[in-house]
Formats: C-alpha cells, sequence, structure tokens
C-alpha cells in the first residue's frame, strides 16, 4: 500500500482523480483504510442497464467474494474459469467487456490465456477483452507477446508500466494489460494517464518505463 495506493493518494496529478474516487467511495476516512478490488471497482462503474459476471474457482475463495459483492448485483459463479470465459460468449447484450485477471500461479496460465483468447476471439470478435499481468522476468514476457502476434488479432494493445529503470531479479516489476478493440476515445487519453501513473508510483531512484504499442 505505502508503495502503490497511498503513493496515488499523495500525488497531486488531476488525472488519478477517478482512481482516487473508487477507493474514496469503500471508505469512511479520507486516508483510505481499505483497499477495493476489481469486482468492486467495476461495480461501482455499472449502469442501471449493466450486468456484471463474477467467477473464483477455489470454494473458500468463492465465499469471501460472495461475503465482499453481497447487496451488489453481481452473479458470482465457481467454475474453470476458461471454461466460463468460452461458455459465457457471445454475450446476450450486444457489447461487453471480458477482464481477466488469473493468478499466474500455474506454469501454463499464459498458454491457456493464448489458447483461450483464440477461441473467443473466433465466437465474438467485436467484443473486447482486457487481460492482466505481472512483469517480472523481461524475456518470458517478450516471448508471451511474440506468441499472443501469431494470432493475428486486428486491434490489439500492449500496455505496459515497468516501475525500475532496470529489472529487479525475483520481484514484482510492474503489471500491464492486453487490450481486444480497445475504446477510441481510451486509446487517446491513455498516453498522459501513463505518464501520470509512472510519475506517481516510481520507486526512489528510479524514473520507470511507459508504453502503449499494437500487437497487430
Amino acid at each position: 500500500a505505502q508503495e502503490g495506493v497511498l503513493r496515488a493518494f499523495a500525488d497531486a496529478s488531476p488525472l488519478l482523480d477517478d482512481y482516487r474516487a473508487a477507493v474514496r467511495a469503500e471508505n469512511v476516512s479520507a486516508e483510505p483504510q481499505l483497499y477495493p478490488g476489481s469486482p468492486r471497482i467495476l461495480a461501482q462503474l455499472l449502469r442501471e442497464q449493466d450486468g456484471l459476471i463474477l467467477n473464483e474457482k477455489h470454494p473458500e475463495d468463492a465465499r469471501s467474494l460472495r461475503g465482499t459483492m453481497r447487496g451488489m448485483p453481481a452473479a458470482i459463479h465457481e467454475r474453470d474459469a476458461y471454461e466460463l470465459w468460452l461458455a459465457l460468449l457471445p454475450t446476450r447484450t450486444p457489447r461487453g467487456v471480458v477482464v481477466v485477471d488469473p493468478p499466474y500461479e500455474q506454469t501454463d496460465e499464459r498458454a491457456r490465456i493464448t489458447a483461450t483468447l483464440a477461441a473467443a476471439h473466433r465466437k465474438w470478435a467485436h467484443g473486447v477483452t482486457v487481460i492482466w499481468y505481472p512483469l517480472k522476468e523481461r524475456a518470458v514476457h517478450e516471448r508471451w507477446k511474440h506468441q499472443l502476434a501469431k494470432l493475428r488479432i486486428p486491434k490489439f494493445l500492449s500496455v505496459e508500466h515497468w516501475l525500475y529503470d532496470t529489472d529487479q531479479p525475483g520481484i514484482y516489476n510492474g503489471a500491464g494489460l492486453f487490450i481486444v478493440n480497445p475504446p477510441y476515445a481510451f486509446t487517446q487519453a491513455l498516453p498522459p494517464m501513463l505518464e501520470a501513473l509512472r510519475a506517481a508510483l516510481a520507486p526512489e531512484g528510479h524514473r520507470g518505463e511507459i508504453s502503449a504499442d499494437w500487437l497487430r
């Protein structure tokens, strides 16, 4: 928290105001004590006509998720995420977004994401898909990007935020997003937002590195 959310709260950039507002909405005091996970943030963004479907495979974590989302308009599944991803496509509504946020604890996680994304795109080529990933070893990540580029998916954006000027072995070096079919307004607003995040979260003695590049 000291190196992340609290740094963002100490920063003066108005570009981070929406993020700070999402965290404040889950807290009583001005200084945040609770951090909302992505399900709570997504629930805040729902319009009246929107629906939210969440999934957690592990029973204990699924119970925690149900408790966290009690009273909120969300359907919660307890299934294999890759099977559910394909089962719910195409969506019932004309527009939708799939957020993929795995723990990357399994050695085949990236391979399963790649295969499922390929199948999902065949079923739902116009939909928006957002895949979060941690940045640890640069060589491993570059190999994965190369495999994803081979899928030949149009409008495939890679967004990366490296915290350190050089790779730090064995620790979390940053995070990124793969985004299929990102909305035009989002891509236009992204460069200044990334720069604001880089400036706010740069560890002492490091400038950090940001990028937003098309795989296709």
